[in-house]
């Protein structure tokens, strides 16, 4: 019991004393794997009229075909969600809302597309509002994760090399 006290005070002291990344270790690991851990992907903003019909999916097509700008108006009227907001949905990326979604990316701004069968058996006729680019997110909203990740990665690192040299010692004899 002795031992594994001294032990567990040990550990938690040199634990405890590890200092806090700098900013520049922080900004070094950001700006090495910023593209495949910090990095957001192209999304699209899109406005649905969602309905339960097809016909009526297709007349609302035929009418938003015709007038792109009366599709935020009629959204509030037909639409069976977000028709407080004119149909307009939060910024999404590739492989989410399946057929709909991947409509989504292969118009252009401004384009109107429809009428799309869901999954849950109701019709959708979409409007791209904006392409977003994909591109690096900013090291601020990042930058206390990356210190706490780096902190505990010190912290393995003086565990490993105080106890991994203490263990191989030579002169470290076991059980006597």
């Amino acid at each position: 019991e002795k031992s594994k006290l001294l032990y567990d005070a040990l550990l938690k002291d040199l634990v405890n004393l590890v200092p806090s990344p700098d900013s520049t270790a922080v900004s070094r690991y950001y700006d090495d794997h910023k593209d495949e851990k910090y990095y957001d992907p192209e999304r699209v903003l899109v406005r649905q009229i969602k309905v339960t019909s097809e016909s009526l999916a297709d007349s609302l097509f035929g009418l938003v075909s015709q007038d792109p700008a009366s599709f935020e108006s009629l959204a509030s009227v037909f639409s069976i969600n977000r028709a407080d907001v004119g149909g307009l949905m939060e910024p999404f990326e590739k492989g989410k809302y399946n057929y709909m979604g991947e409509a989504a990316f292969d118009l252009e701004v401004g384009q109107v597309f429809g009428p799309i069968e869901n999954l849950d058996r109701s019709f959708s006729v979409i409007l791209l509002e904006n392409k977003i680019p994909g591109a690096a997110v900013p090291l601020g909203r990042v930058y206390k994760r990356i210190e706490s990740l780096l902190l505990k990665e010190y912290q393995e690192q003086i565990k490993l090399e105080t106890f991994g040299g203490y263990i191989n010692s030579p002169s470290l004899v076991l059980g006597e």
